[in-house]
């Protein structure tokens, strides 16, 4: 496989699971100590019908080094093209499944109480943006007040001056 090819599959594992990790927080069902124990339910229920253990997955090793040599000197044809295309796919969708996975068993709230925080906080956030621009509205009124009394001052100062020098 080649070497851009397993990084764009990671970045859409990656993309994925953000995506899928933010949409169960804030549309699971129960928080995610519950999720945790229904889940551990479940999986002692499975194992003890299957009356053996689960097998785990040999490591896979890439060459990358090679992988990046051979992809120096190769010409991609049409049909690696949608390889690429479907692995970054696969990339995607298997984040996404991972990251709802994750989210549900670590919701630290319900998916509706997230949601009824999420729009409180963005109210909030949005009654303090607007008194602040209200006193950034006075506070430039009155600046630019004082400047205008300054800038009449300074021209009465030089009429003033102007006159004198005109009598003198």
């Amino acid at each position: 496989m080649a070497y851009r090819t397993v990084t764009a599959y990671k970045m859409a594992l990656l993309a994925g699971a953000v995506l899928g990790g933010t949409l169960s927080l804030l549309y699971t069902p129960r928080p995610g100590a519950e999720n945790r124990e229904r889940f551990r339910s479940m999986t002692a229920r499975v194992q003890q019908a299957r009356r053996h253990p689960v097998r785990e997955a040999a490591p896979v090793d890439y060459d990358y080094g090679r992988a990046r040599k051979l992809d120096a000197l190769h010409i991609r044809s049409v049909k690696e093209d949608q390889m690429h295309n479907r692995l970054v796919t696969m990339g995607f969708v298997t984040g996404a499944i991972i990251g709802a996975a994750v989210g549900l068993l670590y919701a630290p709230k319900a998916g509706k109480e997230t949601r009824d925080y999420l729009k409180s906080t963005a109210a909030h956030t949005k009654e303090e943006a607007y008194v602040l621009a209200e006193h950034a509205k006075q506070v430039a009124i009155e600046k630019a007040r004082q400047a205008k009394a300054a800038a009449e001052a300074a021209a009465a100062a030089a009429a003033r001056k102007a006159s004198e020098e005109v009598q003198s």
